[in-house]
């Protein structure tokens, strides 16, 4: 009888601890890292971006891929240059599911690109903003755009921001978990993507 009653406290346990954990503890969902942008923006339809040789570019076209997006403007600081490397790192860094991530810099003035990052820069596709319709999109502090990292998700919705001179182990420890946990869903890709 006593083997029959171990069982039955046995079997029950994740019954009970999953209950307790969810209506006592209260699992918040906040990130390791980053935090959510809440609630998630869908990409503006009028963004007026642009390629470097002024052609209209829409954002929407890349729904399938997951968005690392940074805004700075063309001169490109030593911030600017570092935030281009952590987001090519971290790309790299996802082996075989780097090619569902698209790394954008949202150039914020019309000036020429600093030439010093379009190496270092490779792969990244550059458009220009206007800085206020990305005011009215991107969460930022007083009008500053430069310095976080945003994170748009494959369904075109703006959901996590990463602070200004990130850590870039525990952004790619995000996104890599993002990846995995998205690993069974099978996202249209519109089009391929350097």
């Amino acid at each position: 009888m006593f083997t029959l009653w171990l069982l039955l406290v046995m079997s029950a346990a994740p019954i009970v601890a999953a209950f307790f954990l969810f209506y006592v503890v209260h699992p918040t969902g906040k990130p390791p890292y980053g935090s959510l942008v809440e609630p998630q923006r869908p990409i503006p339809l009028e963004l007026g971006l642009k390629t470097l040789d002024g052609k209209p570019y829409d954002l929407k076209r890349l729904e399938g891929y997951w968005l690392m997006v940074m805004a700075a403007p063309a001169a490109c600081d030593a911030q600017c240059q570092q935030s281009l490397f952590y987001m090519r790192q971290i790309r790299i860094a996802q082996g075989d599911n780097r090619d569902q991530i698209v790394r954008v810099w949202l150039i914020t003035d019309d000036a020429a690109v600093n030439p010093g990052v379009l190496v270092p820069a490779e792969g990244t596709l550059m458009l220009r903003a206007d800085p206020q319709k990305l005011l009215a999109w991107l969460p930022n502090k007083g009008g500053i755009l430069q310095g976080p990292t945003w994170l748009v998700d494959p369904f075109g919705h703006l959901m996590m921001q990463f602070p200004a001179n990130p850590d870039p182990t525990k952004m790619r420890r995000v996104l890599t978990r993002l990846l995995f946990n998205n690993a069974g869903i099978k996202f249209k890709h519109v089009e391929p993507v350097q």
